[in-house]
């Protein structure tokens, strides 16, 4: 066989892998109860063209823990530049320090159970991460900044979707 034989074979190879790794995206987030959000988390990593189920789970896990990040960097700056009252800035070191938890702890504990094949075990790390966020949402929290309560939810509500993909993994 010549080049151009071995040529089109390796492409139409490549092409395959392609098509049947987009399909487990699409198949996978099929079971969940947001598709959208879920095809496009995982098709922004470039990882998850060439996954399997469980480094799909990774990749949600992983997108988790970049959410987490952020509204710790959040809390961070919020504590910085408050001038609220005292109830506040301690509502927001309550919150820094679960944030900074579900980072260190929650998000870690979880892509280690799924990697040693206990999904459950990271569903329920991460769904456990969700309820840390509630003392971000005290009266006092949600009362003076109405945003950290919307990413609150938001990062709980992703965790209920990487819960799903993990369920399916």
């Amino acid at each position: 066989m010549g080049y151009t034989t071995w040529g089109i074979i390796f492409l139409n190879f490549f092409l395959f892998l392609q098509y049947t790794s987009a399909d487990l995206v699409y198949d996978v987030c099929k079971q969940t109860r947001n598709y959208t959000l879920c095809t496009e988390t995982l098709k922004a990593s470039a990882n998850s063209f060439n996954a399997d189920t469980k480094n799909l789970g990774a990749i949600m896990i992983r997108a988790a823990r970049s959410r987490a990040t952020h509204n710790l960097v959040y809390i961070s700056k919020l504590m910085i530049n408050s001038t609220n009252p005292d109830d506040f800035k301690h509502c927001l070191k309550v919150c820094y320090d679960d944030y900074s938890l579900i980072v260190k702890a929650f998000i870690p504990n979880a892509l280690q159970s799924l990697f040693t094949g206990s999904n459950f075990d990271a569903a329920v790390s991460i769904l456990l991460s969700a309820d840390q966020v509630k003392d971000c949402q005290d009266g006092n929290c949600v009362e003076l900044s109405p945003s950290l309560n919307d990413r609150c939810n938001e990062y709980a509500d992703f965790t209920q979707l990487v819960a799903d993909v993990l369920r399916v993994a």
